[in-house]
């Protein structure tokens, strides 16, 4: 199977077990919410954490070994697989309708060679290739190509509740931003917004995927904190306002 063919079928694993998860929680068992043990990357596992890995692990195991924040290393394999079955977990548990999943294929070198992230809440899924960045909808897989929103008014900034300094930077600068809960699908709609920021130490299975998909786009990273702008001048300002003491 040449490389082109196995990253479609990658891909179409992806999707299926996406749409299997999806459709398990439009009618969720209780069980999803249940608390059962800490997982892999240090969080606490629940139920809908459990269901999700176990899907995309009976789907996508025969393509790499699977590194998962509930379950850490799975299967065997030189291409890795990085996944996170839930991500915004907390938003899930309290009903908020921004989570989802992300998952992240590299070859035996490690260079990316898919990104699929999707919002479970809404049915809308990103696919990035190396050729094509795409998105719909899983129940009508309509695709299109994903562009850039020039008129954006608000960006992202992810675990805002971690740094109080910024908040006042952003404060006095006058920038308006959301702060979500879910790092994955924040970056997957960096092209939407006007800018996402991250704080914190990024772990793998939150963000390569959705790093895959800001590749192109005007970056800046510190030990604690990341920038992504898709316009030049706004990358610009933020980046005077965070980081002007470096």
């Amino acid at each position: 199977m040449s490389r082109e063919s196995r990253c479609e079928a990658f891909v179409n694993a992806a999707v299926k077990a996406n749409q299997e998860v999806y459709q398990r929680l439009k009618n969720p068992d209780p069980s999803l919410y249940e608390a059962l043990q800490q997982g892999a990357g240090g969080d606490i596992t629940h139920g809908i954490d459990q269901l999700s890995e176990d899907i995309f692990v009976r789907h996508l195991g025969s393509f790499g070994r699977i590194s998962s924040e509930e379950s850490g290393m799975i299967g065997t394999g030189s291409e890795l697989i990085s996944l996170d079955p839930l991500d915004g977990s907390d938003n899930f548990l309290s009903g908020l309708p921004y989570y989802g999943t992300s998952v992240a294929w590299e070859d035996e070198t490690g260079k990316m060679v898919a990104g699929i992230v999707t919002n479970l809440a809404t049915g809308s899924i990103y696919i990035k290739t190396k050729t094509d960045f795409v998105r719909g909808h899983l129940e009508c897989m309509k695709m299109q190509p994903v562009s850039l929103r020039k008129h954006s008014t608000v960006g992202i900034y992810e675990r805002v509740y971690r740094s109080f300094e910024n908040v006042n930077k952003l404060k006095k600068a006058h920038v308006k931003y959301r702060s979500p809960g879910a790092i994955a699908l924040s970056l997957a709609l960096a092209r939407d917004v006007s800018f996402v920021i991250m704080e914190g130490r990024l772990r793998d299975f939150d963000v390569k995927a959705g790093l895959f998909m800001c590749e192109d786009l005007y970056q800046h990273k510190t030990n604690d904190l990341t920038l992504i702008c898709h316009q030049e001048n706004i990358f610009k300002r933020l980046k005077t306002i965070l980081f002007e003491d470096e």
